[in-house]
């Protein structure tokens, strides 16, 4: 095998690949001249496993895209209505490079250092220690995001005592809260039927299958809403909306905000944006599960995905702040009753969209549920086996598998209030994996002042946006 590195590399940093003739696309970064591929032969030589045949560039899209998206999409909306439409969709675009440049340094020096997992590229730079804080933070994150997801469909589907105004009830008339329509039964159904096949695979190229059909009802909800909103423009129904941030508006009245209000509000809308794109603990298992593993395949496939998430989520904040204006909540299904949509269109034809949007939307997170089992699952097999989890024996990794889906089962239903706490350790936890390593890679790698400048600014920005969720959840603004 030719050699990959110079004679005074470090052993960490030497390639455990071979460099290919093709220069680089999108991987150039620090010395790293050439192309690097990580497909499914290269894969079996580093001794792991991975999908057989290999994704298409279509699934891995899919399967980073509803790895982001999930019920934060519910609340740019309201975090429009903070900031006005200009402000918003800047700060939304400053996210999607925010996001992409975090996702870029991860998959860009994991190819160079020939890491296969997250955990290995953050223990190669910062020892175990650092790897342990990587591994909790993303296994607190992530596993509260699956209690949470549970939670939110027990309420979609369900809904609370003593209405029981969920859409099954409402479909089979029983508002009774009978056995057969209580909170745990419904997603105890749910675990068994849906999430549990779709955990069978040890393969993300059949989970990319489910993700396609997520993406799909994410863009009915997207274009339903949108033509909701353009039916409220043209019979005169939509809500008054700012174009501009509101202390700059000149159709706000004088007392309506300051510049410190519009300062906090700009941050609060960052952080919950950047929560909405959340997908870096997912990277490098799709990146493995690729046909084409070149690192600048990767990179484009992680620019279409935020791409795509960019477009729903524009779509989505627009409609829905023209529909609710300043009433938008922080869950905009809240808003979106049917009671409101038959205001709009034929009452019939309102019940009907509303229960296809809850089952789209119930849809979109049980998948987006499997992918975070995925994530907690690598995490966990890495800090208590000491394994990748494709590694691990059959056994183990089923009952690894469903015993983290179990547990946030249990958690959803007898802890419901638990959602408060995990929004506070998880909003620190998050930008941990999310932004705060990524730039301590970038600022202790790069080779230029711009490339360490921007790996700083970027933890510096991670850690004031956490502080700003933190203290939203304290003072009762969890939705912005």
């Amino acid at each position: 095998m030719p050699s990959a590195s110079n004679g005074n590399s470090k052993a960490l940093e030497r390639p455990l690949l071979p460099q290919e003739d093709v220069p680089s696309l999108g991987c150039r970064e620090e010395g790293l001249t050439q192309s690097q591929t990580l497909s499914p032969q290269q894969s079996s030589l580093l001794g792991f496993t991975c999908d057989s045949e290999g994704c298409g560039n279509g699934g891995a899209i899919c399967n980073v895209a509803v790895t982001a998206i999930g019920a934060g999409m519910l609340a740019l909306p309201k975090a429009m209505e903070r900031v006005g439409v200009i402000l918003g969709f800047t700060l939304f675009g400053t996210v999607c490079l925010l996001t992409y440049f975090s996702s870029s340094i991860i998959i860009r020096y994991a190819s160079r250092r020939g890491k296969r997992t997250y955990s290995e590229l953050i223990e190669g730079e910062f020892g175990l220690t650092g790897a342990r804080v990587l591994q909790t933070s993303i296994i607190i994150h992530v596993s509260g995001v699956m209690i949470v997801y549970l939670i939110i469909i027990a309420d979609m589907l369900v809904g609370a005592a003593p209405e029981w105004h969920g859409v099954l009830p409402t479909l089979l008339d029983r508002h009774d809260g009978v056995w057969f329509l209580s909170r745990p039964f419904v997603c105890a159904v749910l675990l068994v039927v849906a999430i549990a096949p779709m955990l069978i695979s040890r393969e993300l190229t059949v989970v990319a299958r489910y993700s396609r059909n997520s993406i799909i009802m994410m863009l009915f909800l997207s274009s339903t809403m949108i033509a909701l909103a353009g039916v409220a423009l043209w019979q005169g129904k939509a809500a008054a909306i700012h174009i501009l941030p509101t202390p700059l508006d000149p159709k706000c009245a004088s007392g309506c905000g300051t510049l410190v209000n519009m300062c906090v509000a700009i941050l609060s809308v960052l952080s919950v944006s950047c929560l909405a794109f959340t997908c870096q603990f997912n990277l490098l298992p799709v990146h493995l599960s690729l046909k084409d593993g070149r690192c600048s395949n990767m990179l484009s496939i992680t620019r279409k995905a935020i791409a795509l998430c960019a477009a729903l989520y524009g779509t989505v904040a627009i409609s829905g702040y023209i529909m609710f204006g300043k009433n938008t909540q922080g869950d905009v299904l809240r808003n979106l009753t049917i009671r409101y949509v038959s205001t709009l269109v034929h009452p019939v034809l309102a019940s009907v969209l509303i229960d296809f949007i809850v089952l789209a939307t119930t849809f979109n997170l049980l998948v987006n549920f499997v992918l975070k089992v995925w994530a907690v699952r690598e995490s966990v097999s890495e800090m208590f086996y000491g394994l990748p989890a494709l590694e691990l024996s059959l056994p183990r990794f089923y009952l690894l598998t469903y015993g983290l889906s179990l547990a946030a089962y249990l958690t959803s239903v007898f802890i419901p209030s638990v959602w408060v706490m995990l929004s506070l350790v998880g909003s620190t936890a998050c930008v941990t994996f999310s932004y705060i390593f990524p730039g301590l890679i970038m600022a202790r790698n790069g080779k230029t002042r711009l490339g360490r400048v921007g790996g700083g600014s970027t933890v510096i920005m991670a850690v004031v946006m956490a502080t700003v969720a933190i203290t939203n959840t304290l003072s009762g603004h969890a939705d912005l």
